[in-house]
């Protein structure tokens, strides 16, 4: 496996080394190992070594769009996210007039074999997006997929309104658009269909998230918000699901006009199952075509699409909220959702060995600040590692701790409980913001995650012992 020249950094000691950027002494990235007692207790790095870390020098993100890495076979990593410029785009409002709109570039940094990172321009038109708008995953043949929410504006709305797909291509990247518009109906169907407003656009491909197999079939999950109101575009969102090849996909409908797909994450396994996580939310309540109400309870739910065809649906922490990606995995025939619970900061993890038929739940994380933006991977021998940001140990306040906040692993144990690690960063403002993880060798994981006080990008490669 290939093995890169990044800074490495052993705890409490800072290396000056010819790097874009080394973090400051006093204020260095530092790893601690906790053992089992959510976040407390003696104790156990040897669970975890921080190999090393680094910032994207050049980088400059706008936070509230997301984050995204994903590696390559050889491990090395590639990491995307979204920058403001200053373009505009003109947009047509509700009753007349015009507003400018903004306009931002989609790029990617990657790991090359020398060690260096090199920055590239994905698509530089996207209008802007105050949503989780981007995620990443690598082909079969190592070439990087990134799916974003982009495309051409959308009047008053004046932001993206497509599912895109960006394939990598030697140097460069081609984008089409996988989805302008819902397959699955007309944009003003169900509950939205008296909006007089409804009919002058659809805003596809919010909080999207990407799997390729080792087959090389893809799934792309998806928000459509229908274009109205605020009650049809909450409560008559649809989770809508686009498979097939980077080349070539179908769509159709996973949960539809329910406020599904928010915060949705996939998996797509080898024999072609596909495990969806996302929020359900809002009032929730609806006519059916006989005028008579139901409602759709709100809550975390957990989708899986058998490769039959079969579609089994359970809202798996009713009534939660988050605002956090609803990751999901799958090993040994065995699907994982993985949810944060907003307020409580809780962190859940469910499980299902019968195709989604019954879901076992497990808490991750119940004392605390922490849980937020979750990741799951699998090493190769089946080994669970969650990584998610943490805010601080002590429950007995509501408030963050800049000085302890950070980035934590979670290593699922075989006889039940995890192991923990934390690594920190400066005692400013919060970081373990936007955290995304991706496997990046038979026992090693990268992730990345924002340090606010300096808006830059740190991703940090962790051996799992």
């Amino acid at each position: 496996m290939y093995r890169p020249s990044l800074t490495v950094l052993p705890v409490f000691v800072c290396l000056a080394v010819a790097l874009p950027t080394v973090v400051a002494c006093d204020e260095g990235p530092v790893a601690e190992g906790e053992g089992e007692g959510e976040g407390e207790g003696e104790g156990e790095a040897e669970a975890f070594e921080l190999v090393a870390s680094r910032t994207i020098d050049g980088a400059n993100p706008l936070v509230v769009p997301g984050f995204a890495i994903a590696a390559r076979p050889d491990g090395r990593f590639a990491v995307a996210w979204f920058e403001a410029t200053t373009d505009t785009v003109e947009c047509q409002l509700f009753g007349g007039g015009t507003v400018l709109g903004d306009i931002t570039v989609l790029k990617v940094a990657d790991e090359q074999l020398d060690g260096s990172v090199r920055i590239r321009v994905v698509d530089d038109q996207v209008p802007a997006t105050k949503e989780d708008a981007v995620d990443m995953a690598v082909s079969a043949t190592g070439e990087l997929l990134i799916t974003y929410n982009g495309g051409d504006v959308t009047n008053t709305f004046c932001g993206a309104s497509d599912l895109m797909l960006a394939t990598e291509a030697g140097d460069t990247f081609s984008s089409r658009t996988v989805a302008a518009t819902a397959d699955t109906g007309t944009p003003c169907r169900g509950s939205a269909g008296g909006d007089p407003y409804c009919a002058q656009g659809e805003v596809v491909g919010l909080y999207p998230g990407i799997s390729v197999n080792a087959e090389g079939e893809l799934a792309i999950c998806y928000l459509d918000s229908h274009f109205g109101f605020g009650d049809d575009d909450i409560n008559s969102a649809d989770l809508e699901l686009a498979t097939g090849t980077p080349a070539a996909t179908s769509l159709r409908s996973i949960n539809l006009e329910s406020g599904a797909g928010y915060y949705g994450s996939v998996t797509i396994t080898d024999d072609d199952t596909i495990v969806l996580g996302h929020l359900v939310k809002g009032s929730n309540q609806f006519l059916d075509d006989e005028g008579q109400s139901y409602v759709v309870e709100d809550g975390i739910y957990a989708e899986v699409l058998t490769s039959e065809g079969v579609l089994k649906t359970t809202v798996i922490l009713p009534g939660v909220a988050t605002a956090s990606r609803v990751a999901t995995g799958s090993f040994g025939g065995v699907h994982h959702v993985l949810a944060h619970q907003r307020g409580t900061e809780s962190l859940f993890l469910f499980s299902s060995s019968d195709d989604g038929v019954t879901w076992r739940p497990s808490p991750v994380e119940q004392r605390g600040r922490t849980g937020r933006d979750p990741g799951m991977v699998f090493l190769d021998d089946g080994t669970m590692v969650l990584v998610y940001g943490h805010c601080r140990a002590d429950a007995n306040s509501e408030a963050c701790d800049a000085r302890n906040d950070g980035v934590r692993l979670a290593k699922q144990k075989p006889a039940g409980g995890f192991d923990r690690f934390d690594i920190r960063g400066d005692a400013e403002d919060l970081e373990g913001i936007s955290v995304d993880v991706a496997k990046s060798g038979p026992r090693e994981v990268v992730a990345v995650n924002l340090n606010a006080s300096q808006n830059t990008l740190i991703v940090y490669r962790v051996g799992v012992r």
